[in-house]
């Protein structure tokens, strides 16, 4: 009895850890709209005060012209949660062009202190 106890507590759990939470979709929801407005401000003011230091705004703009190269990829059509790992979540990311890889990583105050993108090509 207490291993299906044991079994049963760990599967409810596991469900609870494998589902995109409410401040990871309201993050990816804004991050969405910011990008698909080319407000590339906007998106550099999710970023928490330490990852500001890391990527200065010039830096992150000129992350999203050249390296992401958002005006070639087009707006982003939709973003399906793929999974949990460490604190944050990762992402495919379907633009009009192209496809993406995202992993967010929200600290303090929803913000985030990490996120990566790269192309699943």
């Amino acid at each position: 009895m207490k291993k299906v106890l044991l079994i049963l507590s760990l599967l409810i759990s596991s469900i609870g850890i494998a589902q995109d939470s409410d401040n990871y979709k309201q993050a990816t929801s804004s991050f969405q709209s910011h990008y698909n407005n080319g407000d590339v401000v906007g998106l550099f003011n999710m970023f928490d005060d330490d990852f500001k230091k890391v990527s200065t705004l010039e830096k992150t703009k000129t992350f999203f012209k050249d390296e992401v190269d958002m005006s070639a990829l087009g707006k982003i059509e939709s973003m399906e949660y793929v999974n949990t790992v460490r604190k944050g979540n990762n992402y495919i990311v379907n633009f009009e062009n192209g496809v993406y890889n995202l992993y967010l990583m929200l600290g303090a105050d929803n913000k985030l202190e990490f996120f990566e993108m790269n192309s699943v090509n």
